[in-house]
């Protein structure tokens, strides 16, 4: 489950099918957090920011970097998925990638790999909440 599976539907105004996407999930891959309502939602997103933290935390820790981090490559479940260009740092550069086509910007190079985790968490959440008002 990816968070682009949830930003794409914010975006197309699917409000609906946002909620019971989140409802589906909630009640398959975090079913210890309840029944879906306002405070297991709440719940629930602390619960990606943790799993995500802790992953991009680990990443760090054994020096790798992910190479695309946008929101279709990354899981909501805490998981490394997609690997695409990868790498593994031969010594400490905040500023190295393994993706050529990220070279100039560096967008996702290994520094940044906390910045892009919290730029992913927010995506989804943005336009549903401005959308809701």
């Amino acid at each position: 489950m990816r968070f682009g599976n949830f930003e794409i539907l914010t975006w197309s105004d699917g409000l609906a099918e946002l909620k019971q996407l989140a409802d589906y999930v909630i009640n398959t891959h975090f079913p210890q957090l309840g029944t879906p309502s306002p405070e297991v939602y709440a719940c629930w997103f602390e619960e990606i920011c943790r799993r995500t933290a802790v992953m991009v935390a680990e990443w760090m820790r054994v020096g790798f970097v992910h190479g695309v981090m946008n929101t279709d490559n990354m899981s909501i479940l805490g998981l490394t998925i997609d690997y695409g260009p990868y790498g593994w740092l031969e010594g400490y550069d905040l500023g190295w990638t393994p993706n050529t086509t990220d070279a100039e910007g560096r967008r996702y190079c290994f520094g940044r790999q906390p910045e892009i985790a919290q730029w992913n968490l927010l995506r989804p959440g943005r336009r549903a909440v401005a959308t809701d008002s």
